[in-house]
């Protein structure tokens, strides 16, 4: 049987804030958790009761999850939103991070459009390729520039169990 949802007007219950936002309880949960929705008050039952325009909040969270920001990155940024200003030297840091990103992907999306529109176009040999080339071509796509696996050559030498020393100190990157 449904639970009623709260007879207070623009406010939702979790079923109907996660229906209307796209996401399961689980996922509600991890952003209340995260900190990225604040803890809602509870009805007089102890049921939580969410403002109407978390709906907007869950999708935003969603979309910029969707675009690859991390959710330490949007917790950031909402907490930024939140408090009415961001914090402009942090913002550009941020951008240029993801713009990377963004770089990365589009690479590695051409690469496998490249490979998949061979395979369309009647071109399997890639498949009897015993050595991987195609993936070797993906990984050293996706690879951030003057990273060890860059080149081809450095991706084969990887993957063939040779140690490739690092060319510069790890850069802290944030969890995805």
């Amino acid at each position: 049987m449904a639970r009623q949802t709260a007879s207070v007007p623009g406010v939702l219950s979790s079923g109907a804030l996660c229906r209307l936002a796209g996401v399961s309880r689980g996922t509600l949960r991890v952003y209340e958790r995260e900190g990225l929705l604040g803890p809602p008050p509870r009805s007089a039952a102890g049921y939580r009761q969410f403002p109407a325009d978390a709906v907007q909040r869950l999708q935003a969270i969603r979309q910029l999850k969707a675009v690859g920001f991390s959710l330490r990155e949007i917790g950031w940024l909402m907490a930024e939103r939140d408090d009415g200003a961001l914090d402009a030297a942090a913002l550009r840091r941020l951008a240029r991070e993801q713009l990377g990103a963004i770089d990365g992907r589009i690479a590695q999306l051409q690469v496998v459009r490249e490979l998949v529109a061979a395979v369309a176009g009647g071109d399997t040999a890639l498949l009897d390729d015993p050595e991987c080339g195609f993936l070797l071509r993906f990984l050293a796509a996706g690879a951030p520039p003057g990273a060890a696996a860059s080149t081809p050559q450095a991706t084969a030498d990887t993957a063939a169990g040779a140690r490739v020393a690092p060319l510069a100190a790890p850069v802290a990157s944030s969890t995805r």
